[in-house]
This record gives C-alpha cells, sequence and structure tokens, in this order.
C-alpha cells in the first residue's frame, strides 16, 4: 500500500504545468476528488475543467478545499504560497511533484526514460509501441500526443508504467525504476547542480538506483555518459555506431536506420526527420526487446510514430506562404539538431528560426553555444530573454542584445524583438519572405502561432 490508496481529495497547487496536470488527471480517473490553482489559464486547465476538476486561477489560502488528504505542488511554488501554509498548518500531507510519480511507481513496473535531449519524444514512441503491443501502459509524459487525445497521460490496466522522468533537482531519484534509459547527457539546469561534473553524477546516481533485476539502457558514444552506468547493479545495454563496439556484450549496434540486437536486426524507422530520432528509436526497440514485444510489432510500432506536441509540430495558421513549426527546443544542441532535421527536409526553403531564450542564467552559461547553434538558419529572430526562476541578480548576468550579438558572429542576419504578439506582429510583416519558420523555446512562445 502506498500513500495514494487511501487518499480521496487530491488538491494540487500548480496544477497547470505539465507534469503536475498529468497526476491530476490521472487522479481524477482513479475517481479522487481533485482540485487545484494556478496563477494564469491555460490549455492544460481548460482541458482538465471539462473532465470536471475544479480549478482556482490565483493563489489563495480558501482554495483548499476542506477534507484534502493530499496536497501536491511543483518545484515552482513557494514556501510561503498560501495554499501550501494551510495545508501545513492542518497537518495536510504535502509532496512535490517528483515525490508523487514516486509514490506512484511504486505500484508498477516502472520504464522511465531520461537524458538532456529527446525525452519526450523517446517516450511518446515507447508508448505508442506499448499500447499497439497490447500492454496497456500508464503514462506520465511532459508532452501530449495525438493517440492520447491530445493528452500528456494514460491509466492503464495492466501494471505498466513508462515515464518521462527529468533530472531537474534530482527528481528522478525519486522513483521506483525497473527499467532506465539515459538517452544522453548534455548540460543543462546548472542554476541548480552547479556544475558539470554534479549534473552527470546524478545520472549515475539515477543508474544505481534501478533493481538489480532490471535494466539500464546508455549511449556509449556519448562523451558524458560514459561511466554513469559504473555503480549500476542491474544489467546495461549500450547503444553504439562504433565499429570497434560492435559485437561487445550488451552493445547493441546501430546504423543508419538499423539495430542489431545480439542475432536479431530491426529496422528503425519513425515519420519524424532527424538523425537524433532515429537514436532516440534505437532505445525504444532495445527496449521494447526487453519487454518481449516482437521484431515485427517493434518495427511497426516505431513506423507509426508521427511525433508529438511541440516536436517538430506542423501548426495550422491564418498567414499564408509559409510552414509553421513549433518546437520545445530551449538548448544549444537541441535548437542545432532541430533545424539541421528542418533543413534536410526543406532543403530549398528560406528557414527564419524564432527562438525566444529562457532564463538569464541558462542563456549566460550557454552563450557561446547558443551563438554557434543556428547554423542550419537562414536567418534569426530572438525576442527577449524570458525569466525564470532568476533572481533579479541573475537578471543582471545578460541582456537579450548580448545573445543576438554572439550569433551575430555566425550569422549575418539577426532580427530582434520583444514579446511574443509583437514577434507576431514583425513574422505578419515579414514573413513571406521565407519558406519555413519554426518557432523554439519552453516559454510562452508556444502560443506564438494563434497570433499570426
Amino acid at each position: 500500500m502506498n500513500t495514494f490508496d487511501k487518499v480521496k481529495k487530491v488538491h494540487l497547487i500548480g496544477i497547470g504545468g505539465i507534469g503536475v496536470s498529468t497526476l491530476a488527471q490521472i487522479f481524477n480517473d482513479q475517481g479522487k476528488k481533485v482540485s487545484g490553482s494556478d496563477l494564469e489559464d491555460s490549455d492544460h486547465i481548460t482541458q482538465m475543467k471539462k473532465a470536471g476538476i475544479k480549478i482556482k486561477i490565483g493563489h489563495k489560502a480558501t482554495n483548499l478545499p476542506q477534507g484534502t488528504n493530499l496536497v501536491v505542488h511543483s518545484y515552482a511554488i513557494e514556501e510561503d504560497n498560501p495554499e501550501l501554509l494551510k495545508a501545513k498548518k492542518q497537518k495536510v500531507k504535502t509532496l512535490t511533484y517528483p515525490e508523487a510519480v514516486g509514490e506512484l511507481t511504486k505500484n508498477y513496473r516502472t520504464i522511465a526514460i531520461t537524458g538532456t535531449h529527446g525525452k519526450s519524444t523517446a517516450t511518446s514512441m515507447l508508448v505508442l509501441l506499448a499500447i499497439k503491443a497490447g500492454l496497456d501502459p500508464t503514462v506520465i509524459l511532459g508532452t501530449k500526443m495525438k493517440e492520447l487525445n491530445n493528452k500528456n497521460y494514460r491509466v492503464g490496466k495492466s501494471n505498466l508504467l513508462i515515464v518521462e522522468a527529468c533530472e531537474f533537482r534530482d527528481a528522478y531519484l525519486n522513483y521506483k525504476m525497473e527499467t532506465l534509459a539515459v538517452l544522453n547527457v548534455d548540460s543543462d539546469h546548472l542554476d541548480y547542480f552547479k556544475t558539470q561534473e554534479n549534473y552527470v553524477k546524478s545520472f549515475g546516481k539515477a543508474c544505481k538506483k534501478v533493481k538489480k533485476a532490471g535494466l539500464v539502457l546508455i549511449d556509449a558514444d556519448d562523451e558524458f555518459s560514459k561511466g554513469i552506468d559504473k555503480q549500476a547493479k542491474a544489467k546495461v545495454v549500450k547503444i553504439t555506431s562504433n565499429k570497434k563496439l560492435k559485437g561487445k556484450k550488451n552493445h547493441f549496434y546501430l546504423k543508419n536506420h538499423l539495430l542489431k540486437i545480439n542475432d536479431k536486426s530491426l529496422k528503425i524507422n519513425p515519420k519524424v526527420p532527424g538523425a537524433f530520432n532515429i537514436r532516440n528509436a534505437a532505445f525504444v526497440a532495445a527496449i521494447g526487446e526487453h519487454l518481449g514485444i516482437s521484431n515485427r510489432k517493434i518495427e511497426t510500432g516505431i513506423g507509426a510514430f508521427k511525433g508529438c506536441w511541440r516536436r517538430m509540430e506542423l501548426k495550422k495558421i491564418k498567414s499564408k506562404g509559409f510552414d509553421f513549426y513549433d518546437d520545445y527546443a530551449h538548448l544549444p544542441l537541441e535548437i542545432d539538431v532541430t533545424l539541421q532535421a528542418i533543413k534536410e527536409t526543406f532543403p530549398k526553403k528560406k528557414l527564419l528560426a524564432v527562438f525566444q531564450p529562457h532564463q538569464f542564467v541558462r542563456v549566460k552559461n550557454y552563450l557561446e553555444e547558443f551563438g554557434s547553434a543556428f547554423s542550419a538558419a537562414d536567418e534569426v529572430l530572438i525576442p527577449d530573454i524570458l525569466r525564470n526562476r532568476d533572481t533579479k541578480e541573475q537578471m543582471e548576468l545578460i541582456q537579450t542584445q548580448e545573445l543576438i550579438d554572439e550569433i551575430k558572429k555566425h550569422k549575418k542576419k539577426v532580427h530582434h524583438s520583444t514579446g511574443v504578439k509583437n514577434t507576431a506582429k514583425w513574422i505578419k510583416k515579414n514573413g513571406k519572405k521565407y519558406g519555413v519558420i519554426v518557432a523554439m523555446g519552453s516559454g510562452d512562445i508556444k502560443k506564438l502561432y494563434k497570433y499570426i
């Protein structure tokens, strides 16, 4: 029995977040009485209200319903939040979102997918494969899928849980995992981890958390992934495209669209562009093989994957004359490989990259990398840096113009705008010069397509 078994009434603070909203909807589907609050309205909140979840905009102590058994809150919620203070005063059990997911994992065979890049895509791909293979999983996602009725969760009847596992603040260390796939280890969240070394160590700790009878998958060709499996108690499988490692024990060899797993050869052909998505699919195929899914079902399941929300997602817009894509890429490598994939798909079309920088500390830490990340774009448009968790002191570390100047070292045409609505006005005025426009970032840039 875990924390949730006796809970009948749960309140979620920061309920509009992509993570917290999954739990809210899972609780609701399980028959619990669910309420929540957030600072602003969103598509997620509209979706939850339609499902009968009562949600208040703004944070007040009166938002906490009488008789609440459990309060779950996102990391973004401060300790002085009035709803959280009231819950603690009334001695209601409180959990952070990762702690709550950790409790949920105790009831399942949990497959977790993590890494700096590609988590949402690879997890979505695995979800589709598992559903098509009849495994009926419960799902926690950081994105929405059309196959889940444009939702970011699913409640299945089996004991299988597939979860997108975030590394921020060591969130995944709360999880009980049977299988863990670490897609890659680059660098992120240095506002919390402080150093690259600490960031890499976190993934090593996650590998160690997997139970002995389980499975850890890593990329043998990825620089910072090397060695993170040293303390793993579970079996370790490594994906490689290095011929020198081909044939070594537990090294699965990937070449182009073919993955060699011991004596099996699997065709890897998702309907999404980019070599990085072939890599993601290789991990998914290896997990499918571990789950006992047949070659044919693995191949057809991966082949059926057409993408997910905000991952090179083609949007319908009012403006004519160009294709408009929306993408979550917010780190330099993600920007680079996404633009490369789009340019490879549309080599003759003029490409404009619209990137909204998110978090002053992040831009400062990766300034040079951001500067060189737009090589595949013909032109770049940069809205102002969006604040996220930054203190006033951190906001003084860097200004938008410094990022623009850095990109100009590599690109001649770099334009500047302010907020999302002004960025939309710029595109309405200048968009006809381009064949493809892609909006990128993890902030409110996701709303851009609505205004053009």
